[in-house]
Formats: structure tokens, C-alpha cells, sequence
């Protein structure tokens, strides 16, 4: 019975790289145990210089690092929502469109399975020089590279949750 039980877990496992492998990040999330090293800190020092908006870490769900934030009467959902927004900003990350979108999101849940929420989504792009300091004809770095970050804001009653993805 052993024997089956870890050939099931190999074929799975064989499986997933597969699919990380292909790109497939929309079904698996391949990179969704990772947060990146700014981000942590970026919230450590938002939570030190805002003790009336604190972002609760939550885990880790479909590829975003999710947080909590208390809400109280105070702070108002766009109040939520700029800090999320602010986070990106300060680290360089630029606004890819104009304006936020409401769509729908599944933050974990304390209490059962996630259930979809009404949330607000921005998308960020960070462009990365490359070593060199060549440039082209259009005056962007030789080999730079772009970072992508969405956020998304979700309402939940008497908490928000703040997701965050960041891809290369």
C-alpha cells in the first residue's frame, strides 16, 4: 500500500513541475510560498508608522500574500485601498492603468472554505535595469526587466483583506 501511495505522490509531483514548468501559473501557483523581501519589510514599517491601519499577515493563497486590516470608522474603504496602493508605490512600481477594477476575489477565510468577495484590483509594473548601462535607440536600458504587482482590496465586513501578487 506504501508503494502506491508514493508512486500517486511522484506521478503528482511530476505532474505540477510540469505544469510550473509550461507557465500553467493561472491553475498552480508555482511561486506561492515566496514573499518577496521588500514587501515584508515595506508592511513592518507601514505597521510601525500607522498604528490605526495595520496590515495583519493572513498566509499565503493562490499566489498572493494576503493580509488583514481592521475596519473602523476612522478609516474608510479608500483610506484601505490607498495603502495598499501606497505600498507599491514607494518601492517604484508604477500604475499600469489608470483607474482601480472591481472584480471578485477569494482571501482566506478563518471561518470554513472562501467565499468570493467584492474587491478592488490595481496592477503595477516595475521596470529593473540591466547590469550594463547600454541603452538603445529608444533609450531604454539594454535587457531591462519588468516586475509585475497586483493588489487586491476585498471587503469583508468588519475586517478588509489585502492581497498581494508579485511576478517576473
Amino acid at each position: 500500500m506504501g508503494i502506491v501511495r508514493n508512486l500517486r505522490i511522484l506521478k503528482g509531483s511530476i505532474a505540477l513541475a510540469a505544469l510550473c514548468a509550461a507557465g500553467a501559473l493561472a491553475v498552480v501557483p508555482c511561486d506561492a510560498a515566496s514573499i518577496p523581501a521588500w514587501l515584508d519589510e515595506a508592511i513592518t514599517g507601514w505597521n510601525e508608522r500607522n498604528p490605526g491601519l495595520q496590515f495583519q499577515f493572513v498566509g499565503i493563497k493562490d499566489s498572493f500574500v494576503w493580509y488583514r486590516i481592521p475596519d473602523t470608522p476612522e478609516i474608510g474603504p479608500k483610506d484601505i485601498r490607498g495603502a495598499a496602493y501606497r505600498l507599491a508605490q514607494e518601492h517604484g512600481y508604477k500604475f499600469t492603468d489608470e483607474e482601480e477594477l472591481v472584480t471578485t476575489g477569494r482571501p482566506p477565510s478563518d471561518s470554513g472554505p472562501s467565499t468570493e468577495k467584492k474587491c478592488w484590483r490595481r496592477s503595477f509594473v516595475l521596470t529593473l535595469e540591466s547590469i550594463g548601462n547600454t541603452t538603445d535607440v529608444g533609450g531604454q536600458h539594454a535587457g531591462a526587466q519588468q516586475r509585475m504587482l497586483t493588489s487586491m482590496v476585498c471587503e469583508e465586513g468588519p475586517t478588509w483583506s489585502s492581497g498581494f501578487r508579485v511576478s517576473n
